[in-house]
């Protein structure tokens, strides 16, 4: 339904979809489903008119906003790497470089993270993931 809403908004001329009402609709999904709930735990993240911004979705709706947003059985760890080296000057590549290296620490410390490292960056500009080839040198830094 999110995803539904703002492509049909996107086609018919109107403003774009706000984040937080996307959030806030995805949260409001998730709570409809609460007796028997999506075993999921979500980001919603994205640019707009008030700027950037990111939410954490649970299984039960609870909808949170925060700077920066670590979810999933390895995250207490990347909460270490990111609460201890976040500042609001980062630049793009200084987020992205900081994102890996609290995936990787994760990685390494819970057998449950699993092994992979998915980066994408939200820009006024649109989206767009990290090639294999940017991340390798991450996994070359960070992954010994």
């Amino acid at each position: 339904p999110v995803e539904y809403i703002a492509t049909l908004k996107k086609h018919d001329g109107r403003t774009p979809v706000q984040v937080k009402p996307a959030a806030r609709l995805a949260s409001n999904i998730f709570f409809s489903a609460r007796l028997f709930p999506y075993i999921a735990d979500v980001l919603v993240g994205g640019f707009d008119q008030e700027g950037p911004s990111v939410y954490n979705i649970d299984l039960l709706g609870s909808l949170t906003e925060a700077k920066f947003v670590s979810t999933g059985s390895g995250s207490p760890v990347a909460y270490g790497v990111l609460e201890s080296e976040y500042r609001e000057d980062l630049t793009i590549d200084e987020a992205i470089e900081l994102a890996a290296k609290a995936v990787i620490a994760a990685i390494k410390r819970n057998a449950g993270t699993g092994d992979g490292v998915d980066i994408a960056v939200i820009t006024k500009a649109g989206f767009r993931e990290l090639t294999e080839q940017e991340k390798r040198k991450f996994y070359e830094l960070y992954l010994r």
